[in-house]
């Protein structure tokens, strides 16, 4: 089982589109699948119902560079 810290913050999808202007909600879908199938991120979403599902920011903003670092940039 994995312990979460208290001082993390969790987002749900919309919390996360609103962080990140111009983030479409397909493309944040798209993401999260390619996340929660990768060893090194599949631990920063979680999904307790079939329709709810929990971001942790820092983790998505490692994913962010990871994707950026991936890309070339």
């Amino acid at each position: 089982m994995i312990k979460l810290p208290n001082h993390e913050i969790w987002l749900n999808k919309q919390g996360i589109l609103n962080r990140f202007e111009g983030l479409t909600k397909s493309t944040l879908n798209l993401w999260l699948m390619e996340m929660r199938q990768s060893p090194e991120f599949y631990q920063y979403v979680i999904n307790p119902t079939q329709r709810l599902v929990w971001i942790n920011l820092e983790g998505f903003i490692k994913f962010l560079k990871w994707k950026a670092h991936e890309r070339g940039f």
